[in-house]
């Protein structure tokens, strides 16, 4: 069973960096967690405590990505909005 845990994170690991090469930057990011959760289970398990904390910044890496990427996306609505509340 535990080998099987670090299967499924592997591949969803390696899918989150086709997400990212294809431009699927957020999408990428949640299935990083999802995988990286999936090692945390694997690590805990096997007791790999270095690879454990590995996972667990890059969780935090990925969700302050998630983070800049909706910031972003809400300045330059909020930037369009008021651009066009200024037009004649």
């Amino acid at each position: 069973m535990t080998d099987i845990i670090g299967w499924v994170a592997t591949g969803l690991v390696l899918l989150g960096y086709w997400l990212n090469a294809n431009r699927y930057h957020r999408q990428a990011m949640y299935v990083w967690i999802v995988g990286d959760i999936g090692w945390i289970a694997y690590d805990t398990i096997r007791g790999i405590y270095p690879h454990l904390a590995l996972s667990a910044i890059i969780i935090i890496m990925n969700l302050y990505g998630i983070y800049k990427i909706l910031d972003r996306k809400s300045t330059r609505l909020n930037s369009s909005h008021v651009s066009e509340s200024r037009m004649p």
